[in-house]
């Protein structure tokens, strides 16, 4: 059985570093619809730097796998949220929402998981998974 080609797994981190992106893009919709006030405000806060720094450790890898990051992609200007938020939104349904978001970017993540790739991109794609159950988790929560 052949392992993966640099290509294969570059292909598996970009459509990863998509639903980051994506992620980022609804997550700061979501954060508008929620009050400061409420705790789920904070955890969308912080799941919102965590995207962000997630999409970084993913350009990086592309990068040391020879790959330009986003050349296969639209950038985040040049999409459309996956969510339309429209007026009020409740927190519980900014919960569902970003939880199906998560939920989708964990499906991405554990069939990146299992092309087999190397060492290093199996770590940062297994960190940026940790954080999405944390996440996950985290949502229930507040």
């Amino acid at each position: 059985m052949s392992t993966p080609g640099r290509d294969d797994t570059a292909a598996a981190l970009n459509q990863v570093l998509s639903e980051v992106i994506d992620g980022v893009l609804d997550v700061k919709q979501a954060h508008r619809r929620v009050p400061e006030a409420h705790a789920l405000h904070a955890e969308l806060d912080q799941l919102f730097d965590d995207l962000k720094a997630w999409a970084r450790l993913l350009a990086d890898q592309d990068q040391a796998l020879g790959v330009l990051p986003l050349a296969s992609m639209p950038t985040s200007a040049g999409r459309t949220p996956p969510h339309s938020w429209h007026g009020v939104a409740t927190d519980e349904e900014v919960r569902r929402i970003v939880g199906e978001d998560l939920d989708r970017l964990g499906q991405y993540l554990a069939a990146a998981l299992s092309d087999r790739p190397d060492d290093q991109v199996r770590a940062t794609l297994a960190e940026v998974e940790r954080g999405v159950l944390a996440h996950r988790r985290a949502l229930s929560d507040v």
